[in-house]
Order: C-alpha cells, then structure tokens, then sequence
C-alpha cells in the first residue's frame, strides 16, 4: 500500500469512542484455508448500472493503489495527477472533496466534477485500506472481528461465516472488503464511472459485489468488489463480508415466478444478519437477532443477484406484472420493510461510529491533498 495512514485527528475521536467499542479477542486462530469459493455472492455486480457504465467497467486496464482515473466513458482518460492538477479535490469554499461531500448531503446535492468524483473514491479506498492495514482499529468501529469464523458452509460447498460465540442482535460482526475494485457512478444518466484498482488487480471478481446503500450514495454509486480468491488475503479477520452465504439460491430464471416467491419468504425469513452501510464507503455487517454460537451467518442477496433475471424482468413486462401483483407484491413489501428497519436500528446503534467514520473519510482526502 502507499501512503495510507490514520492522522492524529482521527485516532482522537476513536479514543473518544472507546467506551462503546467491542473489543476483539486477542489470539485468535487464522481462518481455515478453502479452495472452494463461497457459493453465496453479494449484488450483481454492476448490473444496477447503465450499460455504457458496465462496458468500462470490464474494458478497464488496471490503476495503480491510490489511483481514481479509470471507467470514464463520455469523457477522455487522464491520470490521476492531470485530475489533480487540473481540479485540486480542495474547490469548494476551502474544504477538502469529502467535508465537501459531506457538508452539501451526498452525491446528488453535491453533482461532483469528473475531477471531484475520482478525488473521492480515491479517498474512500484510502479510508478503507488504513482499515485493512490496521485491523486493531476495528474495535473502535465497533466491529467485534473475535465473533465470527470462516468454515465449510453447510448451506452450499463453498466456505460460510460461523458465530465463535453468542452474539447479540445488531453487533457488527465484519466488514465487506473492497479488496479487488471500488467503482463510483454518480450520474448514470451521462455514465461516467471512476475506478480504483490495487496494485495486485489480475481480474475482475463480479460475483463477489456489492454497492454501498447509504443515501449519501443514492442510486448505488459507489460499487464495492472484494477479491474472490481462496486464500488467507481473501479472508482477512474482520473483513469476511463477502464469504457470508444467502439461506437460499437467489432466482435466475424470470418465468418461474414461483421459486421466486419462495426465496423471497425464505431469504427475508432465514436469514440472521444484514448489511449497514457508512456515508464513508465502508459497509459493515450486523446481527439481524441474536445468533447462537456455532450458527452460520446468512444474509439476503436480493434479485439483484442474477443479471439475465434482473434484464429478463425489465424487459418483459407480463413478468413484471406477476412479480408485482397479490401475495407477492406484498411479500416484497414486507421483505423491503424489514431490511430498511434493520439498518435504520444498526445505524442508531451506531451511531458513534458513524461520525468516526466521517472523520476518516474527510482525514483520507485531506492526506490526498497534501
């Protein structure tokens, strides 16, 4: 990594979060080596996105660590140091590209340059590799890492996420790593899309995606992909996110209305946690209800999971008038409710933690400057 670091500011208000923080366990073993791959995978990568925007997203050649200059369609390809030399990320009213963003509300109140938009993901993939560096920072985020392991899954063959002990409902048990790409789209209208890669980038890993919801990233802008691989680095303590298993297949085919019906009761009935996505970038993931020790966690994909479903139910419009209509629509309903509760209360749980991230955001693009 280059140039990441955590500044005295922001280890100021970790400290004045300490009391709330959860500690993690010292000396806990490394998680078990697997070559299977989960069977599980978050969103659809960036199918949620125009097609113009994915088209860059998978003609992209590799940016270095630290970069932001990649996925532009509409407009020519600079380099990071033309972006910052043209349009320094600190122009409005003094303040640096993330208090900017923060200030005005998120993306849409803020409608950022090219220039602005590829300074803040490059902030965002500072702030959340400091994060992956300095994994005893963690507590302070309240991310209890000690609570969870990663085992053979016992819903499909892959690897699944197991409780190490009792855990309370809304506890952060993890993090959702954007170790393979960060993208960021914040008008999908004109398509331009950012792209932050590490410097170990080989491919893409879209089966491994999901964007952060939070309003200050409407629209899912910001795309979070984590590295695939079954090795230790893919399965960093604290960053097991993308390892955690739906209870069930999410629907491929749009015609059978009926297994899709049924994962919708399944996946909104079954399932123990849930994701809680940060104005940072960061997305973490809570305890839906109390889970008992030895428990897999499981979290719902939602239909976004499969591509060719999500463009089936688009494009044929007697499908997507059975998906809407009697039990369903208000199956759907429920499941809808239910999620946007869950991450209201985690985030009112956690408050604290939501203002230190904030602080480590705004840190990350102030160091971008200097």
């Amino acid at each position: 990594m280059h140039g990441v670091g955590v500044s005295a500011r922001a280890l100021g208000s970790a400290a004045s979060a300490i009391t709330t923080a959860r500690r993690t366990p010292a000396g806990m073993a490394a998680p078990p080596r697997s070559a299977s791959r989960s069977c599980r995978t978050m969103a659809t990568g960036a199918s949620d996105w125009p097609a113009e925007a994915r088209s860059a997203l998978s003609s992209q050649s590799t940016a270095p660590m630290g970069t932001a200059d990649g996925g532009v369609v509409g407009a020519s390809t600079a380099s990071s140091a033309d972006i910052q030399k043209a349009e320094s990320s600190k122009n409005r009213e003094g303040k640096n590209v993330a208090e900017t963003f923060f200030t005005e509300g998120g993306l849409k109140k803020m409608a950022p340059s090219d220039g602005e938009q590829a300074a803040l993901l490059a902030a965002v993939a500072k702030h959340l590799a400091v994060l992956k560096e300095m994994p005893d920072f963690l507590p302070y985020l309240h991310v209890d890492a000690g609570a969870v392991r990663v085992a053979p899954s016992r819903v499909c063959d892959g690897r699944g996420v197991f409780a190490t002990r009792a855990i309370k409902a809304h506890t952060l048990v993890t993090l959702y790593p954007a170790s393979n790409e960060l993208s960021l789209c914040a008008d999908r209208a004109r398509g331009h899309v950012s792209v932050w890669r590490p410097e170990t980038y080989s491919a893409p890993h879209a089966d491994y995606a999901m964007f952060n919801g939070h309003p200050y990233f409407a629209d899912n802008a910001l795309r979070l992909e984590a590295d695939g691989g079954a090795g230790d680095d893919a399965a960093q303590d604290g960053f097991l996110g993308h390892l955690i298993n739906d209870a069930a297949m999410p629907p491929t085919d749009a015609a059978d209305i009926a297994y899709a019906q049924e994962y919708l009761r399944r996946t909104t009935n079954d399932t123990n946690c849930h994701a809680v996505p940060f104005p940072s970038g960061m997305v973490a993931v809570a305890a839906s209800k109390d889970i008992a020790d030895g428990e897999e966690l499981l979290m719902t994909y939602t239909f976004g999971f499969n591509q060719e479903f999500m463009e089936d139910m688009a494009a044929k419009p007697e499908l997507r008038k059975k998906m809407l209509t009697n039990s369903f629509a208000a199956d759907m309903k429920v499941a809808s409710v239910k999620m946007e509760q869950l991450t209201a209360e985690s985030l009112t749980v956690h408050s604290e933690v939501e203002l230190l991230c904030r602080e480590l955001l705004c840190d990350a693009a102030e160091e971008g400057d200097n």
